[in-house]
């Protein structure tokens, strides 16, 4: 479900729209240690920023590739995770 309001000035003035889910990846760190029990057996896994080409920036995991591999400005496309509970968490892997 789309955010209610703003995350920065909680105005409830917001502009919905579909996203392309093309994109670039910001930053990232490799994760290689995890003591959550429900982690430990993903790493070593990359949790990335990607920016959509529409602009919004969003918190996700880098997936289907060598985390080595990985790099600043690389080109991504989403990957979507099915859920339990019907939903599905975006996740992006390269272009």
């Amino acid at each position: 479900r789309p955010r209610a309001i703003c995350a920065h000035c909680l105005s409830g003035s917001i502009d919905h729209f579909v996203a392309s889910g093309r994109g670039t990846v910001h930053t990232f760190t490799v994760i290689h240690q995890n003591q959550m029990r429900a982690f430990r057996g993903a790493c070593p896994y990359v949790l990335a920023y990607v920016d959509l080409e529409e602009g919004p920036r969003l918190m996700t995991n880098i997936v289907d590739c060598d985390p080595a591999t990985v790099r600043i400005g690389q080109a991504v496309v989403p990957d979507f995770s099915p859920c339990k509970n019907g939903l599905a968490v975006p996740r992006f892997r390269p272009a």
